[in-house]
């Protein structure tokens, strides 16, 4: 892994060849300090979101204990990103189990579960 842009953009080692890029969005003002310039990208949680799919997915091939408790931990991660978002957001997150967090569907403004369209 190369840091590209601290905090925003890296290149990854593909398993075999080359490298390939991972863009977290960038944005610019008051509310991010030591952010210069803006950029499209993800969020930490669509990454999440993609790493416990693929997890599940290699779990289904050869299940294991360690797979299933890396689940769980990248669940537990996903949970507190999204609560941190809701309590920034004077919002309450509401859920029925750690599993809907990978798979209840996001806000298109913000990427978030739970928010409705009520963002800012």
């Amino acid at each position: 892994m190369k840091i590209t842009d601290a905090g925003h953009s890296y290149l990854l080692d593909n398993f075999e060849s080359g490298a390939q890029s991972l863009k977290f969005v960038k944005k610019n003002g008051s509310g991010f300090p030591f952010n210069f310039g803006t950029q499209d990208g993800t969020k930490c949680q669509e990454v999440l979101r993609a790493l416990i799919d693929r997890c599940e997915y290699l779990n289904k091939q050869k299940p294991c204990a360690e797979t299933e408790a890396i689940i769980g931990n990248l669940q537990s991660a996903l949970l507190l990103f999204e609560l941190r978002a809701a309590r920034r957001h004077d919002r309450q997150l509401s859920l029925q189990s750690l599993g809907n967090l990978s798979c209840d569907p996001v806000c298109e403004k913000c990427l978030h579960i739970g928010c409705r369209g009520t963002c800012r």
